[in-house]
């Protein structure tokens, strides 16, 4: 029976991630990541005295055929009126947060169905135009969110895009939102409104677990064309006193024993990087960590520093070895950084993961068998493999669409393991086929295998190897099967 005297000002929701191919790696490592952004505004609403709820379906709903029977029991139920229910998307989550964004509309057709992220912010005319959408959030969205739960003239409001009230075939889309330059006037993220507890991180990348995720900054130094800068160019950080204040908080409130760090490149801001080190020092937080960094920008100075404030492993986005491939991506880097970011991770004693794409503009498959070769001559502890995508919003795509080599504008398939971008030189079979050699040319060594048999140190060391492995012989054994 619904309770008609509880209203919800506002209703935050991340769909599930949608993968199109079940062979896809990112099924087997069985990852959940919180939708930080939206904690982010969900704090910052709460903060000027609206309520607010969150919903994570990856976790509370992550089928949609179920959402709307979650949906009534946890939320139709118990509110008469929610007057904005807000919805992030990337590209590969887009076409389900049109369902559930439906669902929402018929219990609460008088509620503002609002949508944001990184989807919305670069292909916000197909977003707006669905006629169960009343505002899309471009950019950043916790001063325009607060706007729109005020109820200000939409007219008025940085960032939006919106539907003209009279001719709903015009679509009005305002000046861009300023960014918000000091983070820490923030409050911490909603953490206390998402299921803490259920969170898992990619296996292999983490060693304890509780493991909460964390973001310390907005923007990235790269100008890579294959991502997307949602946030604008210009970088914006935390200070190391605000991340160790939030680290406190996970660590007290919820006995977090590890953070992943998910900064586009954490390693940028080094003097607050080696100020938060020390605190963790000076306050014997019983903390481990990863996070992501770029070849160019790492020393062995701040290594050790990060090793002794319990680091454990560094991702590198390296892509590709080729320099001329490189070039065609402006990953503005060169295999002497990458040997060296490697070799001084090692002797830190920190674990070294190194992501690489295949199918990238000006690929071939002699290209990539030279990238398996220099891998294994890097010898990293891990790899991490994706199909080139040229997601919407990034240079890439745009290349790509105007040269009329987007195979696919199904956004389902834009989920890393599928070709969507045809190359002059590589086949999609070629491609699917490089992808798999890569990840078992590197994992099936019998040098890797003897090296993490003998990296075993405790119980919890075993449990997460064996878990990594059998992830590892699942996504092969369907690739066989096919």
């Amino acid at each position: 029976m619904i309770n008609t005297d509880n209203k919800l000002d506002c209703l935050l929701i991340s769909p599930p991630i949608f993968y199109s191919e079940s062979d896809n790696i990112w099924t087997k490592v069985n990852s959940n990541f919180p939708p930080l952004g939206l904690a982010s505004i969900a704090a910052y609403v709460r903060s000027k005295n609206f309520s607010v709820r969150m919903i994570d379906c990856n976790i509370e709903s992550p089928a949609v055929e179920n959402f709307e029977t979650f949906f009534i029991k946890n939320f139709v139920n118990k509110y008469k009126d929610i007057r904005v229910i807000g919805l992030t998307a990337m590209t590969p989550t887009i076409k389900k947060a049109y369902q559930i964004a439906r669902i929402c509309k018929n219990f609460y057709s008088g509620a503002l169905i609002v949508f944001g992220g990184v989807h919305p912010t670069f292909v916000t005319k197909e977003v707006i135009s669905k006629p169960f959408i009343d505002i899309a959030v471009i950019g950043e969205g916790e001063q325009t969110f607060l706007e729109i739960i005020k109820q200000k003239e939409l007219k008025s409001i940085d960032g939006i895009a919106y539907k003209n009230g009279k001719n709903k075939n015009e679509i009005i889309i305002n000046q861009p939102r300023a960014r918000i330059i000091d983070l820490d006037k923030l409050p911490m993220p909603a953490y206390d409104l998402l299921p803490i507890l259920k969170y898992r991180p990619a296996k292999g990348s983490y060693k304890r677990l509780p493991a909460m995720a964390m973001m310390t900054s907005r923007g990235c130094p790269g100008r890579c064309t294959f991502c997307a800068k949602t946030l604008g160019l210009q970088l914006f950080f935390k200070s190391a006193k605000k991340i160790f204040k939030e680290i406190k908080y996970l660590v007290n409130n919820y006995g977090i024993k590890e953070i992943l760090f998910y900064d586009d490149t954490f390693t940028v801001h080094k003097k607050n990087v080696i100020e938060l080190c020390n605190l963790l020092l000076a306050n014997n937080i019983d903390i481990t960590w990863t996070c992501f960094a770029r070849v160019d920008f790492v020393d062995e100075e701040m290594l050790y520093k990060m090793k002794k404030a319990g680091c454990h492993q560094i991702m590198y986005g390296v892509e590709n070895i080729d320099q001329s491939v490189l070039k065609n991506i402006k990953k503005q880097i060169n295999i002497k950084q990458v040997f060296n970011a490697v070799k001084f991770t090692k002797k830190a004693k920190i674990e070294c993961r190194l992501a690489f794409m295949v199918g990238n503009p000006g690929d071939s498959v002699e290209i990539v068998k030279k990238n398996i070769k220099v891998i294994k001559k890097l010898d990293p502890d891990l790899l991490i493999v994706n199909i080139t995508t040229p997601f919407p919003g990034t240079e890439m795509f745009e290349w790509a669409d105007k040269k009329g080599l987007i195979l696919s504008y199904n956004w389902d398939d834009y989920d890393l393991a599928n070709p969507v971008m045809r190359l002059e030189d590589m086949n999609v079979e070629e491609i699917k086929n490089l992808y798999k050699i890569m990840y078992s040319s590197f994992y099936f060594r019998p040098r890797f295998i003897f090296k993490k048999i003998f990296s075993i140190r405790s119980c919890e060391d075993f449990k997460v190897l064996f878990s990594g492995f059998t992830a590892l012989l699942s996504f092969f054994a369907i690739k066989i099967k096919k």
